[in-house]
């Protein structure tokens, strides 16, 4: 199934920033860079690689380059339990930054040795848990945002001498996910195709809207996208649809109604009709199934 490539934009002085996340919306995502995120709100699922594991508020986790990931809170997992107040939504605190920000050979070299080992495990995914850690995190990340050039760089190296210190800690995933540190071209069509799709799903999507965003003619788009993906554009808006209803079904208390709206349908007959056609089964089936 294709996750979506995000681009990180970067100040022009830097290759490593601070993006703070007020709310979790990204869907499954996977981006270049190396990312250590700090959950300063709220509870939920964290997926990394194949592995799902519960985060909370003071966890920590460092995530490896073109590493998928996804976090739903639990607002979006037991809609029935939540009072829609803002403090139960999930913010963190994330720090991004590129593959080439450290020398090539760092594995050779004994003062960054730590480091990458660091970054080895970290395509795995990587949480810590000691006690003290996530205040001595944040007050790094603020001290990131003060400085700049050479100092934002030793701030960064100061985060990653306090993971190296953990003592408590667990990888996510079983699985550790491809170190190709390849750029996508986020202008080719598909991309922007694809980009579209898992921004909008849960919206009604037009292929009008579609070709104005990639800045094609509707029928060329069509033709251009089912030659490099032997798929039209709408049936990989189903599917990508219908794997966000996948994960709602197995980790939330959503009802059918629920997740057929928070996947991006208006008719839960429709919504039916279409997952029993790509998985072959019934939502309830589904949801059924995976409790066994």
């Amino acid at each position: 199934m294709p996750i979506l490539e995000r681009k990180i934009v970067h100040d022009m002085a830097t290759v490593c920033s601070h993006i703070s996340y007020p709310r979790f919306v990204l869907p499954l995502h996977k981006h270049v860079e190396y990312e250590i995120m700090l959950f300063t709100q709220g509870s939920g699922k964290q997926f990394v690689g194949e592995g799902v594991s519960e985060y909370k508020v003071g966890d920590i986790a460092l995530i490896g380059s073109n590493v998928p990931h996804l976090h739903l809170c639990h607002t979006k997992l037991n809609p029935t339990s939540a009072s829609g107040l803002e403090d139960e939504w999930s913010a963190g605190e994330a720090i991004q930054f590129r593959p080439d920000i450290f020398p090539e050979q760092m594995k050779d070299i004994p003062d960054y040795r730590f480091i990458y080992d660091l970054l080895q495990k970290s395509q795995y995914g990587i949480r810590f848990y000691d006690e003290g850690l996530f205040d001595a995190m944040l007050e790094l990340i603020q001290a990131f945002d003060s400085s700049g050039y050479t100092s934002r760089l030793i701030c960064l190296l100061r985060m990653f001498e306090k993971l190296h210190e953990s003592r408590h800690f667990k990888l996510l995933s079983d699985t550790a996910y491809n170190q190709t540190n390849h750029i996508p071209d986020m202008k080719e069509p598909v991309n922007k195709v694809y980009t579209y799709l898992y921004n909008h799903f849960k919206e009604k999507v037009s292929l009008a809207e579609i070709a104005e965003f990639v800045k094609q003619n509707p029928s060329a788009l069509c033709r251009y996208f089912k030659q490099r993906t032997d798929k039209s554009i709408f049936q990989c808006l189903s599917e990508i649809r219908i794997e966000h209803a996948c994960k709602l079904l197995t980790y939330s208390k959503m009802n059918i109604s629920q997740v057929a709206y928070e996947s991006g349908y208006n008719s839960v007959t429709h919504f039916i009709a279409q997952f029993e056609k790509i998985t072959k089964r019934t939502p309830s089936e589904y949801r059924m199934q995976i409790k066994m």
